[in-house]
């Protein structure tokens, strides 16, 4: 009999009281709060995973727009510092169309010599689908640079160096990757990166040396030139953006990746893409905060390049100490969590997004 008076007092507890039924989830959102917070002042750019972030109340308020001015400011900063010994001609064209372009930029013989070692590298390669398109990259960390010395000579060089520290707006070195892409493999639907987009809401930098030449055959990598500067039209665009991003359709834009369409590039007053249609040994480094995209390939066409990034944290002013021991740590940290995911994917049943190729 007791047992079953306690019952209906728990019972009815639960029925009147709503805040022990929500008890567990509010407990977890106030702890998670602390962190959500934190997140503001880094490179986290979900909408969807940080309801703060997310908050279309908050965003109405500017916090968004400020993020945003806030870290192209420090960005640009940072850039200025690290411009000294990077050629004039380049500096423009990164301030004034958010790319450098160069051709010719490995002499002979060493890019023929990257090219046959890397063609030939039988090394650790992970493979990512994204609509009908499939991604394979080999991180070119130091153990794997040891079998690649043409390679790791050209990463080296001084001037490719301050190219790239120039560009990142950071001393430290970004992630270096071979990157074969292979173009329409599946009947899946349309690649995600093949719509005009920016990858976050600060600059960051990407870059591309070709192996092959590119054209509208293999998907030439697309450019709005200019279209990094944070003007007037770009910032009431973003103001309005993040408003309603948290519960945007498209899951890109609610994790912080914005797409644009049509109407999106009239209303900013956009020049036309750029599709880089080049020849092997090409250059092409990008700010990525500019509208860019995979152009269209031809079904079963490919695209061989070593290609890198960098996104660091635009909220702090100081761009790195140019120490190697921080190149060196990066890469474990990054073997490190590409092995947890491939260990959380496992217990699943399922593959990393990023999983080793057999």
């Amino acid at each position: 009999m007791e047992s079953d008076q306690t019952h209906a007092f728990y019972t009815h507890s639960m029925l009147y009281c709503p805040f022990v039924q929500l008890s567990k989830s509010t407990m977890k959102k106030a702890l998670k709060l602390p962190l959500w917070i934190l997140q503001l002042f880094t490179t986290a750019k979900s909408f969807r995973d940080n309801p703060v972030l997310g908050s279309p109340i908050l965003n109405k308020l500017g916090l968004h727009v400020i993020r945003v001015v806030v870290a192209n400011g420090v960005m640009t900063a940072r850039m200025w510092l690290l411009g000294f010994g990077v050629d004039a001609a380049d500096r423009k064209s990164y301030r004034e169309n958010g790319f450098i372009h160069k051709e010719n930029f490995v002499p002979e013989p060493l890019f023929s010599q990257i090219e046959a070692e890397i063609r030939a590298f039988k090394g650790d390669v992970r493979q990512c689908h994204q609509g009908d398109t499939q991604n394979h990259r080999t991180l070119l960390d130091p153990e794997t640079l040891q079998h690649l010395p043409h390679t790791r000579t050209l990463l080296e060089s001084p001037e490719f160096q301050r190219l790239l520290r120039y560009t990142a707006g950071h001393t430290r070195m970004p992630f270096f990757h071979i990157e074969n892409i292979h173009n329409g493999v599946t009947k899946a639907k349309t690649d995600p990166q093949k719509n005009f987009h920016t990858d976050t809401f600060h600059p960051s930098m990407k870059f591309w040396l070709f192996l092959d030449n590119v054209d509208e055959h293999n998907g030439s990598f697309t450019y709005v030139p200019g279209s990094h500067k944070l003007t007037r039209q770009r910032l009431a665009w973003e103001y309005r953006k993040s408003q309603q991003a948290q519960q945007d359709s498209d899951s890109y834009t609610a994790r912080g990746s914005f797409r644009f369409n049509a109407q999106d590039f009239q209303s900013l007053q956009l020049a036309p893409p750029k599709a880089f249609k080049a020849n092997k040994n090409t250059l092409v480094i990008a700010n990525t905060f500019g509208v860019h995209g995979r152009g269209e390939a031809d079904p079963g066409s490919t695209r061989l390049g070593i290609w890198g990034m960098s996104r660091t944290n635009p909220f702090l002013p100081f761009p790195g100490t140019g120490l190697k021991l921080f190149d060196r740590l990066q890469y474990d940290v990054f073997n490190w969590i590409r092995h947890l995911e491939d260990q959380r994917a496992a217990k699943r049943g399922a593959k990393a997004a990023w999983h080793r190729v057999d």
